[in-house]
């Protein structure tokens, strides 16, 4: 991978790490805020419920929980008001927070001044009578039934020209002279008559109405029943008025007056003056009472913050030094977070410069030539994107690849795009890597180029570079994993590292970690079998016995059969010639049916027998020792 690459990324790692801690302080500083905000509206509540039954009204709108009380009082720290003991505070409640009292709309004056223009008429004393200057006038004069007449009049409108009166057929000549009598002179007097009379009505209905309305308020510094009493009598003589104008209506030639009105309307407007100016008194001292209010208000406050100012201080200078320092972090974070953000785009120009299909080749053919492979090669496709595999004389190796160089020229790609990409960016990605015995077919030189470049890959996760962050390796092949995993100098296990084998037993797989490298020798695989008698395979413990009893005793110790029987006796000994028969004879024979019952009990007669050879010929460290590494590992 490129060089600057590989450090701009390792920079934008760092530039992360960076951004990780100071978010991780940043969180540490705003949980220790949190902390003093909900210590301090505990402390503030429990003020609120100490002094609730005495300042309630001045609390109501912030006793919805501790955040919004304690909110107020930081709004309050400024309060000004004076500030008073505890005695007076509470006796100033219990006389201001009183809710007997309280304001009512103002009564208006009440005016009647255009009464005497509305109760006088010169048309009420005024005879309403016809024409003088006829015949008839004179007799209706002298009769002094102009009245009486006019209603005759209007009833020969409906009897076809016979008197109403004595039903007499009366000719044209006299009904024209008798309608001649009530000219436009009577129609006009009598309309002006029914206009003052309207206009009166109106107006007195009206005072009345609002009268009426007044004592229908509750005001209850007002006893309205003196009121009441007048509005009856006035309601008394309006409605004496009303009949004599009913009657002036009927009998418009008689003069008639109507009784003033002024009178008990003065009494009324005095009685409603004084009802005005109590209800101003009384507002006047609501709006006193409220001013108070809102003065105490405002003490209690004052009162409360005096009582917290402490613990007011230790928070506004925790805060003011908090608060400063989140600032501070914050714009760090920012600050570090446009660097990494450029330092990214700059490698994503630099990855788009290197992950092409050139640098691809040119690298896999530099792994090629320094391990000495001339098999085949690689060179850029006439297709731009693509590569060839080509032999050493040149000429592409079309349908000539064997299994083994499929494989390995897979691992060469797939080794190289760990170290760069297959896109224009991504080369600097945190990986994690799996192999899975990628031997299959490679012959030994091969084999040994693919171990190297394994090892290679494991250095990279030990040494943090090229983004592999993890890198597991399977495999059943025994030389694949023990040259993977040698390190030299004493070939010490990492702290990075672990160990798993997996076996299948009974269709059941079990996975056991070990402390170290299990893979050793074929030799130490065979006492493997031996760590756990309840998982020992009973299909094959036996051959197990016989090839590790071969290995020791005939290629490194040897071993005298005749005499490793002779040291049993009975069963023992039985079960001792069936294990060394094996070296003895080459094959699986078992000379009785004690050794083909493979129950639990016989495997464990076996494996004392074992033991008891190692013992018995002197070798029983090695048996221990053996049994030992099985354990540590």
């Amino acid at each position: 991978m490129d060089f600057a690459i590989i450090e701009s990324n390792k920079k934008i790692k760092e530039l992360k790490t960076k951004i990780d801690g100071l978010e991780i302080s940043k969180t540490k500083l705003e949980e220790k805020l949190d902390t003093k905000v909900i210590e301090m509206q505990e402390k503030a509540w429990v003020l609120k419920k100490k002094y609730e039954p005495f300042f309630k009204p001045a609390f109501i709108g912030f006793m919805g929980g501790g955040e919004s009380f304690f909110n107020k009082c930081l709004n309050e720290q400024t309060n000004s008001s004076k500030l008073i003991s505890d005695k007076e505070i509470k006796d100033k409640c219990r006389k201001i927070f009183n809710d007997n009292i309280k304001s009512y709309d103002p009564i208006v004056e009440f005016n009647f001044d255009e009464l005497s223009e509305k109760e006088t008429s010169d048309i009420l004393e005024t005879k309403i009578i016809g024409k003088e200057d006829i015949e008839i006038a004179k007799l209706i004069h002298q009769l002094e039934n102009s009245d009486w007449v006019k209603d005759g009049v209007d009833y020969l409108q409906k009897t076809e020209n016979k008197c109403p009166f004595c039903q007499q057929t009366i000719n044209s000549d006299l009904r024209e002279e008798i309608e001649s009598f009530f000219d436009e002179t009577y129609e006009n007097q009598k309309r002006e008559l029914n206009r003052f009379i309207a206009s009166y009505k109106s107006y007195v209905f009206g005072l009345i109405s609002e009268l009426q309305i007044l004592t229908s308020r509750e005001i209850s510094i007002i006893d309205f029943r003196e009121l009441n009493d007048k509005i009856e009598l006035l309601q008394e003589l309006y409605k004496n008025n009303l009949n004599k104008l009913e009657t002036k209506l009927k009998t418009p030639s008689i003069p008639t007056t109507i009784d003033s009105l002024k009178f008990i309307l003065k009494d009324i407007s005095i009685l409603i003056s004084i009802y005005k100016k109590a209800v101003e008194e009384n507002n006047k001292t609501v709006l006193n009472i409220i001013t108070e209010k809102d003065n105490l208000k405002s003490e209690i406050w004052r009162f409360i913050i005096n009582l917290l100012d402490v613990d007011l201080k230790s928070y506004n200078s925790i805060k003011q030094g908090v608060g400063k320092a989140i600032k501070g972090i914050s714009e760090s974070i920012e600050t570090t977070k446009e660097e990494k953000i450029k330092l990214e785009s700059q490698v994503k120009e630099k990855e788009s410069e290197v992950t092409s299909v050139k640098p691809t080749v040119n690298e896999i053919n530099k792994i090629l030539k320094l391990f000495g492979f001339t098999n085949f090669s690689l060179d850029e496709a006439d297709k731009k994107g693509f590569y060839k595999v080509i032999r050493e004389d040149g000429s592409e190796v079309k349908e000539t690849l064997s299994e083994g160089e499929s494989t390995f020229l897979t691992y060469l790609y797939f080794y190289h795009m760990l170290r760069g990409s297959t896109t224009d960016t991504g080369i600097g990605k945190d990986k994690i890597v799996v192999i899975d015995d990628p031997i299959s077919s490679l012959d030994s030189n091969v084999l040994f180029i693919v171990c190297n470049l394994t090892k290679e890959l494991v250095r990279d996760v030990k040494n943090k570079t090229n983004g592999i962050k993890q890198i597991f390796i399977l495999s059943h092949n025994v030389y694949f994993f023990k040259e993977v995993t040698f390190k030299g100098n004493g070939n010490n296990k990492w702290k990075e590292e672990a160990y798993w084998v997996i076996r299948k037993l009974d269709n059941k797989t079990k996975i056991n970690e070990h402390g170290q490298n299990p893979i050793k020798t074929t030799y130490e695989l065979l006492w493997r079998e031996l760590d756990d008698i309840e998982s020992i395979n009973s299909a094959t413990i036996f051959n197990t016995l016989r090839r590790i009893l071969e290995y020791y005793f005939n290629i490194l110790g040897g071993l005298d059969y005749e005499k490793a029987i002779s040291e049993f006796e009975g069963e023992e000994q039985i079960i001792c010639k069936s294990l060394i028969s094996w070296i003895n004879d080459g094959s699986h024979f078992i000379n009785d049916d004690l050794v083909v019952d493979s129950e639990l009990e016989n495997i464990e007669k076996y494996l004392k027998v074992f033991k008891l050879i190692f013992e018995r010929l002197g070798h029983e460290s090695h048996y221990n020792m053996m049994l030992t590494k099985n354990i540590n590992s």
